[in-house]
């Protein structure tokens, strides 16, 4: 008695390490970046996205087209989120910046971009580097400046995209990009490593104007309803009306439940060893009602099995079991019993009438208001 008491206490104590803890920390847009004042050129460093966008999660950096749009502006964003742009022209620009830590995709207030200088001839390529390292799933956008049409290459074969920028995302090994635009070219060897986890989802391209549904990138107008490869739920919560709503997390009641029947049995079991051992037995006489000592007797535990029993008996009967009967007489010469038995309980009789029907056949006991094999028609054509 001892060491069970003891084993109980220790699976409880074992419980409550093991309910599920939940966490979830999106990445979130802290206010509003003010207008950017650049010149014609490289302008680096022109913002600090980290200083907008907070998250306890890695985050990676992307943009689209404002409502002015980003036309003859080349924009790189580092990974630690510093921002440089290139423009080739003067002008109002406006551009969108956006954070994604692969839970939620946030994006900025539309950036307002004003470019003063005289304009510049000639065409530039991003990145200004000869070599690319690229991890395994990872994804890296190319860019030439101008408004001509580009010629893109990936390993010496031609593609059929001719727009300004181009995202690669190559399987491991050695590639090369090659981009031709008004007789000017520019050539990146690309190494792409193998990733120790498993690939994010790819960089989508960035769109010019308005949501569009299946870029992995979740724009103004969309919702989980409207547009679920792009609004995404994260864990533990259900779209529901175009809202991510968390999921019931039905789990912890039937926890809470199973804990709280294990402390009454717990406790009822020190109150039936205290009264073996006569310890306390006045307290429990005197302090228990008379209808809660009855619960533990003996007697009234084994007059309630033998109700439960007649019970069960009654609802096996209250079940025409003719259909089975005739099921079973006209089979079981030519099938195994066990085949037999497993059909009828995959129709939805139970395991108690077939046992029943199956004992009546094999003593030859068909009364109580059984019909002979062969006197019901009616029971002979239905089919359990």
């Amino acid at each position: 008695m001892k060491r069970g008491l003891y084993n109980l206490v220790f699976l409880l104590f074992i419980s409550f390490f093991c309910i599920p803890v939940y966490a979830d920390d999106p990445v979130t847009f802290n206010g509003t970046i003010n207008e950017l004042t650049i010149n014609t050129g490289m302008n680096r460093d022109v913002v600090n996205l980290k200083e907008y966008f907070s998250s306890n999660n890695s985050v990676e950096y992307k943009y689209k087209a404002g409502v002015d749009g980003i036309e003859n502006l080349l924009i790189e964003i580092s990974s630690d989120g510093k921002v440089d742009i290139e423009a080739g022209v003067s002008g109002s620009r406006s551009v969108i910046f956006i954070a994604d830590d692969d839970v939620t995709a946030v994006q900025s207030n539309d950036v307002k971009i004003k470019i003063s200088g005289d304009a510049i001839a000639g065409i530039s390529f991003s990145p200004n580097t000869d070599s690319v390292t690229l991890e395994e799933g990872k994804s890296q956008i190319f860019a030439v400046s101008g408004n001509k049409s580009v010629e893109w290459y990936v390993d010496n074969a031609k593609l059929n995209h001719t727009e300004k920028t181009y995202s690669f995302n190559g399987v491991v090994g050695s590639h090369g990009v090659k981009a031709v635009v008004d007789g000017s070219e520019k050539i990146w060897n690309i190494s792409v490593t193998a990733s120790l986890t498993s690939p994010p989802v790819q960089e989508p391209e960035p769109v010019q104007q308005g949501p569009v549904c299946g870029n992995n990138v979740k724009e103004s107008g969309e919702s989980c309803s409207s547009c679920p490869a792009d609004v995404k739920c994260s864990v533990n919560t259900e779209c529901s009306n175009g809202v991510c709503v968390p999921v019931k997390q039905q789990g912890k009641l039937i926890l809470w439940l199973g804990l709280l029947g294990a402390a009454i049995v717990f406790v009822v079991m020190i109150v039936i060893l205290l009264r073996k051992k006569g310890i306390g037995a006045w307290i429990f006489n005197a302090g228990v009602p008379d209808k809660i000592k009855n619960l533990f007797s003996k007697k009234n535990i084994e007059k309630e099995q033998v109700k439960i029993e007649e019970e069960k008996l009654e609802k096996i009967d209250e079940v025409d079991l003719n259909p089975l009967v005739v099921y079973f007489k006209s089979n079981i010469g030519r099938y195994k019993k066990e085949d037999l038995v497993d059909q009828a309980l995959k129709r939805g009789w139970t395991q108690d009438q077939v046992d029943k029907v199956l004992n009546r056949i094999e003593i030859g006991d068909l009364g109580g208001g059984y019909d002979k094999l062969g006197e019901d028609k009616d029971a002979a054509e239905r089919k359990p």
